[in-house]
């Protein structure tokens, strides 16, 4: 495996793209060239679907970097990289001559005769050519080819932008009442001493969960609602307009419509129809859950009971109900999740329930100090399957959130989990949130998908699964951090490493019912506020005061929550970019994740139901339909009832 990516510099990068760029080129002119009489689906949908591999490659490594790498020249080089590649790559595939082979191809009716993953990549590659507008006019073409060229350059702006954005509030020692040391020892300094507090999460969350005043809370999440900037409004405006132009030519009413025909769900109307069950469910309990938290704040704090709680009190006073109810202190838990303790059980635990091997590999270069490579084996034969980094604490220009970046996808995938958890100091270790520690095993998982569901196709990999299913794939492993058994290996106090006493995980476990309702009424809130923005008719005008506008609205209809009316939320949620109509997707795989894991709630690390979930669920990857999947690990249809349950709703 070559690792040279992680050592490019200005130049390397240039060279490498344009190696990549000049092989896909080529090998697009070779299938171009094949004469209709010796048309096969090797030399014509084989040979177009490899084409693309190792430019791939390297743009994944290049967006890795631009998310990772120390040097911010190097980071603008391979965004500028990303740019260029995305621009040429859209030029290559849009040409007819790749239409005219395909059809020359279906002429010799070998597609008929194709079964399994092959049969699946022809029509697959058959349906995104006409998703591309090959069946178009010249002019419609020309026009369709010119806006998608304008869409991924917008995608890319808007989440630049994003990443880019460096706000924060800077306060005196006396304003950080209710923070642990710490915390506050983490902080980065103004040259004066005061403290500051960016938007960035392990300093965010924690703060509108636990800092005592007020002011500084509603100041620092006004500034979180701002995130991105009016710019990125315009260009969200117009990013939207684009879509619609686009599914506007190839014949969609809306962009969801278009959008959703290759994921799950197939239609737009099955995502509407869906969200309003699951609001519809959890509307009542949420709203009981937000009247008790507006009690619980004014029996507390004296005064006179209002109808309302501020948007920037609900994480504070939730936190607080929280350790009140459930007689924990989070910030106690989090002594017993010291993040080398975490990993190492974490590691332990995936190596075991999915028949793996890892090694830690330290001939293999990185990025950082603070990164480090692994080796991945098949337990049972020995076979490699391919490698993970990780690169777990923040720094200056690093994506900010926690993500797991695929590197390559083909036989041997290459993975990078990217995270933000607070880096130990000389005073105090890397102790990581109960959240955190979910986080971590959610992310993870989207590794140990990959790794193990290297096919023949890149696209067929873990990752090609559509968006409202590959989540679920780890959302399921998040439900290791709420089993006793997992969580005694997870835990271990920093101190003298003992693992969480029993007592404190059965309250652990006994919380995790604590406000979910309202957690998954907002994600489905959000997703619906997605869906609405995508599915107007294509001639429906956007405007970014409307955009905004449209979310505090909802916030307020369904979840009683008054945002700021200068709010911008829409500018500074990157998921915007790319899963654009699929935000639903999260909770749409949630729900699956919950039937999934009823098949472990005898025993979370049963090896034999964990190789199961390999073989039937994990390993296939993207080569058949996900419903057939789901059936055949469940032996049954899907139900919405488990995820449900879990809530306590029926």
């Amino acid at each position: 495996m070559n690792f040279d990516w992680v050592r490019w510099t200005t130049d390397g990068i240039t060279a490498a793209v344009n190696e990549a760029l000049s092989g896909k080129r080529a090998m697009l002119d070779a299938v171009k060239a094949v004469p209709a009489s010796e048309r096969t689906f090797e030399n014509t949908i084989g040979a177009m679907e490899r084409s693309g591999d190792g430019i791939a490659d390297v743009q994944q490594a290049l967006e890795l970097l631009v998310n990772v790498h120390p040097d911010a020249s190097v980071r603008d080089a391979a965004q500028a990289a990303v740019d260029r590649i995305t621009s040429e790559v859209v030029a290559m595939e849009f040409d007819r001559d790749l239409w005219r082979a395909v059809q020359e191809w279906l002429a010799t009716g070998e597609r008929e005769r194709l079964t399994g993953p092959d049969r699946k990549l022809a029509d697959d590659r058959i349906r995104d050519m006409k998703r591309m507008g090959f069946a178009l006019d010249d002019a419609k073409f020309a026009k369709l080819k010119e806006l998608t060229e304008r869409r991924e350059k917008l995608q890319l702006d808007f989440e630049k932008a994003i990443n880019d954005w460096d706000d924060h509030i800077e306060l005196p020692r006396e304003r950080l009442a209710g923070l642990p040391p710490r915390y506050i020892d983490g902080l980065r300094r103004t040259a004066g001493g005061a403290y500051i507090i960016s938007l960035q999460y392990p300093d965010l969350f924690p703060f509108m969960e636990l800092a005592d005043d007020d002011a500084a809370r509603r100041e620092l999440a006004e500034k979180n609602l701002k995130k991105g900037g009016e710019a990125n409004m315009e260009r969200l405006a117009e990013l939207i307009r684009v879509r619609q132009e686009i599914a506007a030519l190839l014949g969609y009413a809306t962009h969801a419509q278009f959008a959703e025909e290759v994921r799950m769900s197939k239609t737009a109307d099955g995502v509407r129809a869906f969200l309003g069950r699951i609001i519809r469910a959890l509307e009542s309990a949420a709203r009981k859950e937000l009247s008790a938290l507006v009690a619980y704040k004014y029996h507390t704090s004296g005064a006179e009971l209002p109808s309302a709680i501020g948007f920037h009190e609900i994480g504070y006073w939730a936190h607080r109900l929280k350790k009140e109810q459930f007689g924990f202190d989070p910030e106690i838990l989090k002594e017993y999740f010291p993040l080398a303790r975490v990993m190492e059980g974490m590691l332990g635990m995936y190596q075991e329930l999915f028949g793996l091997t890892f090694t830690a590999d330290a001939t293999i270069p990185v990025w950082h100090p603070d990164a480090s490579a692994y080796r991945v084996n098949d337990a049972a034969t020995g076979g490699q399957l391919g490698y993970f980094f990780l690169d777990l604490h923040p720094r200056e220009g690093k994506y900010g959130h926690a993500a797991t970046f695929p590197v390559s996808v083909g036989v041997q995938p290459v993975l990078a989990l990217v995270c933000n958890f607070p880096k130990p100091t000389q005073q105090n270790p890397s102790l990581l949130s109960h959240d955190e520690v979910e986080t971590l095993l959610h992310e993870f998982g989207h590794c140990i998908h990959a790794l193990v569901s290297g096919g023949r196709w890149q696209r067929q990999n873990g990752f090609g699964v559509p968006l409202d299913f590959i989540e679920a794939l780890s959302q399921i492993c998040e439900y290791w951090a709420w089993d006793e058994r997992s969580l005694a290996r997870l835990s271990g106090h920093y101190r003298t490493g003992e693992p969480i006493p029993k007592e404190l995980i059965a309250k652990v476990i006994a919380a995790k019912r604590f406000r979910q309702p309202s957690y998954f009424l907002a994600q489905a809130v959000r997703a619906l506020y997605d869906l609405q923005m995508h599915d107007q008719p294509t001639a429906a005008p956007v405007e970014p005061s409307h955009l905004a506008a449209m979310y505090r609205d909802m916030r307020l209809q369904f979840e009683a929550i008054d945002l700021p009316d200068d709010s911008i939320f829409a500018a500074g949620w990157s998921h915007l970019a790319d899963y654009d109509a699929g935000y639903y997707g999260y909770l749409w795989s949630r729900v699956y994740a919950a039937d999934l894991f009823t098949q472990f709630a005898a025993n979370p690390l049963d090896y034999a139901v964990g190789m199961r979930f390999r073989r039937e669920v994990l390993s296939p990857g993207a080569s058949r339909p996900e419903q057939d999947l789901v059936r055949a690990f469940l032996g049954r249809e899907h139900s919405e009832k488990p995820f449900l349950a879990e809530l306590g709703i029926q």
